[in-house]
């Protein structure tokens, strides 16, 4: 059942990015026809990210008071619709609209894919679940590309957006049959021993020591880190089919299968990084330092082959360069979601997850947008690709300095801990 539910969360992950990459993969088509200009085309990701990143707030506190299973299923529907709607715009206005609607109503599905880790999972075997969920944000734009990509050519860029709405509503109708929430489900007594720490560590989130957490160095480090992170994901998920069509000059019927091959790398990355993280915490590495390590290399690697893809003098090079680059970067990311759930307390780890995901996607609003700027005024992706570079390793000296310690319950529900200061640390 542990497993069951989190091939779920993957799946509506995946589906989540899959929806997301209709824009990128219809870059150059809805640029022609709209007559916009690459930075116009940065600017509808922009507007999807910054609306996306606003929804996380409030989306962490009612997952940890309602619970994944209406949220998330309800969230599918809902999202589905606003991709559909997209592929019945009729003009840019429009299409920017849409894209905002698909930004708010995706915004459950990572944090409630924490939620379901937490639920299921003691917090030492969190790192391997946790590395499979993950991997569903780099499964779906790897299916992306080939799928998307033939819809498009075969029925138009309209079709493919309405297509894959159609498929989100199928998606929503599973989840809500088959995903149970382990609180209302009855378990084995061996089950119910194991998750029994879990639930004596559960409390009602109040609203009052939400707002707590932000007075910790160790909340503002981890989005801080995840603004860095979510600025590499976004310049490479939004513009790495472009880069491939401007840069090397492939032919948009093979950029498809190309930017699926970084991707798959991406997938291999994030387990590996869920692997590594709960192998260091059964060899004895005190916990947040376990998370903590596995992030900080892999943003690190990450960066340092992304500069290297600065001079890639062919698509082959290019390929490799940057798969290896979107390898670190997931086995990065998959070390920085495990570490939510060794800093924060039990009953915050939504909430905690959805700040943390707001600072990821301000880099995302912010990266395409440079990225498409930096494309428009060079004539290249050089100079961009530099830029995301530098962001990603900045992302790992901030959480190697600033997320140091875990945060308390007690520290949340203590009355003196509103005079707290940030630089504090339980």
């Amino acid at each position: 059942m542990q497993w069951i539910a989190i091939g779920l969360a993957t799946a509506a992950i995946a589906l989540n990015y899959i929806d997301r990459s209709t824009l990128a993969i219809g870059n150059v088509t809805i640029r022609q026809e709209f007559g916009i200009n690459a930075t116009a085309i940065g600017a509808l990701q922009s507007f999807w990210s910054i609306t996306y990143a606003c929804f996380q707030i409030p989306v962490g506190f009612l997952l940890d008071r309602l619970g994944p299973r209406y949220l998330v299923g309800l969230a599918l529907v809902a999202w589905s619709a606003a991709q559909a709607a997209g592929g019945l715009a009729g003009s840019y206005t429009q299409l920017m609209w849409a894209r905002i609607a698909l930004g708010a109503t995706e915004s459950p599905a990572f944090p409630g894919a924490v939620r379901v880790t937490s639920d299921w999972f003691h917090v030492k075997d969190r790192g391997r679940p946790t590395g499979v969920y993950n991997s569903g944000g780099s499964i779906g734009p790897a299916i992306a590309p080939p799928l998307l990509t033939a819809l498009m050519l075969g029925f138009g860029w309209r079709t493919m957006f309405v297509t894959m709405g159609i498929a989100g509503v199928f998606g929503a109708l599973v989840w809500f049959k088959v995903y149970r929430d382990p609180a209302k489900t009855l378990l084995e007594p061996g089950d119910e021993a194991y998750l029994a720490e879990n639930r004596a560590a559960e409390a009602p989130v109040e609203l009052r020591n939400w707002g707590r957490l932000f007075r910790f160095r160790s909340m503002w480090g981890l989005m801080l880190g995840a603004f860095c992170s979510g600025y590499a994901v976004w310049m490479y998920q939004t513009w790495l089919p472009a880069y491939l069509e401007m840069q090397q000059h492939i032919s948009i019927a093979k950029t498809g299968f190309l930017a699926m091959i970084p991707l798959i790398f991406s997938v291999l990355g994030a387990w590996t990084g869920g692997w590594i993280t709960d192998r260091f915490a059964r060899g004895g590495m005190e916990i947040v330092a376990s998370r903590r390590l596995p992030s900080i290399l892999g943003l690190l690697a990450s960066g340092l082959f992304t500069i290297v893809a600065t001079t890639a003098g062919n698509a082959t090079e290019a390929v490799i360069f940057i798969s290896a680059a979107m390898f670190f970067l997931s086995l990065g990311i998959a070390g920085k979601w495990t570490l939510i759930t060794a800093v924060a307390p039990q009953s915050y780890c939504t909430s905690v997850a959805s700040i943390q995901n707001f600072g990821g996607y301000i880099g995302g609003t912010v990266s395409p947008l440079v990225t498409g700027m930096v494309v428009d005024l060079t004539g290249s992706f050089v100079i961009a690709l530099a830029i995301g570079a530098g962001i990603t390793i900045l992302g790992a000296v901030i959480l190697q300095t600033v997320v140091r310690s875990p945060i308390s319950s007690e520290a949340l529900d203590a009355p003196g801990s509103l005079r707290t200061p940030i630089a504090k640390q339980v």
